[in-house]
């Protein structure tokens, strides 16, 4: 009986501060322009990424709403770059069986793989698809990574700046004569845009204005093969 209501407990621990100062520290050392000196942080900073991992595991949710997106937010970025570590940075992470499927990761008490902690709790936590650009799969072709946790921080803004970001970049959108073509991610999280249409209204409001001409209806429907190689530099 002791065990089962030990197992019962709840996760009541806020995230650790010492650990949530690390994970900023690192970031910020081994990030630029979007990219990651994975030598760097495994040879330097990799005590530090791991105690800020487990300090998620084991943090209680914040009970503000951006508070809590920026949470799970650091949390996916975090737990992507120690995975990168333990499987010896591979060329690209689908060179990984399972990298975004295996549930090894805990995140705030909660047994989680990287595809369930995007698709089954912040989407719909969320219900913003503006998290898609600030969520990074440790590829070329991804939003880059900010060199600046998420937590506690103006989530809304930095959303909203990532995603035009992504689009104004050659990995977000590219214009062909008469052709807007679009990363995958407008093709793959199609439904969290709200379908096609939902697709063209958001990337209108979000594409810089000299991109505007060329997207039309017509415009927005193909999309490019998205670079999977490792972000590193």
């Amino acid at each position: 009986m002791l065990t089962t209501a030990l197992a019962l407990l709840t996760v009541t621990a806020p995230l650790d501060a010492q650990a949530f100062d690390g994970y900023k520290a690192l970031l910020k050392e081994h990030v630029k322009r979007g990219r990651v000196d994975y030598d760097g942080l495994e040879k330097n900073s990799k005590d530090k990424l791991d105690k800020f991992v487990a300090a998620v595991a084991k943090a209680d949710l914040p009970q503000r709403k951006h508070h809590r997106i920026g949470f799970y937010i650091d949390a996916y970025n975090a737990i992507v770059l120690q995975s990168v570590l333990r499987h010896k940075k591979p060329r690209s992470v689908l060179d990984v069986k399972n990298f975004f499927k295996e549930k090894r990761h805990t995140v705030a008490g909660k047994k989680v793989s990287l595809d369930s902690l995007e698709k089954k709790v912040l989407t719909p936590y969320a219900k913003d698809p503006r998290t898609h650009f600030v969520l990074v799969w440790a590829a070329v072709g991804c939003p880059v990574l900010e060199p600046r946790p998420f937590f506690e921080s103006n989530v809304d803004k930095r959303m909203d700046k990532a995603t035009r970001r992504y689009l104004a970049s050659k990995f977000g959108a590219r214009v062909k004569p008469g052709v807007l073509e679009l990363s995958q991610i407008f093709n793959w999280y199609k439904d969290d845009f709200g379908g096609p249409d939902g697709v063209r209204t958001f990337v209108l409001k979000h594409l810089p204005e000299k991109l505007q001409a060329t997207a039309t209806p017509e415009a927005m429907g193909t999309h490019f093969d998205y670079n999977w190689t490792l972000n590193r530099r």
